[in-house]
């Protein structure tokens, strides 16, 4: 996954851009696990309920971080992070991200 295009989605969706998320954001390997996570996730029901704890959990952290007054530039780094790009692929595979 392309951090700086990932950036980039999260400005756009951020924004109120309903699908700013693409599988172009994705390296071709990327998107080969993209699809074998979306696959997963409406096939295996202990894999659903992993992954809607996870991107649940980096949601509540974001909106901790969005209380606190950090700042636009702490919720892109989180976002960008090894982590957010994981809830990203994970939340755009389970429809979240459009």
């Amino acid at each position: 996954m392309d951090r700086n295009l990932a950036a980039e989605m999260w400005d756009r969706y951020q924004r109120g851009e309903n699908k700013a998320f693409t599988k172009r954001l994705y390296t071709p390997a990327g998107q080969k696990a993209f699809d074998e996570v979306a696959r997963k996730y409406r096939a295996d029901r202990n894999f659903k309920g992993t992954v809607d704890r996870y991107v649940a959990e980096f949601e509540r952290l974001l909106d901790e971080v969005a209380r606190d007054g950090r700042g636009p530039q702490e919720l892109r780094s989180h976002l960008t992070s090894e982590t957010g790009l994981v809830y990203t692929l994970l939340a755009h595979a389970a429809g979240r991200l459009g």
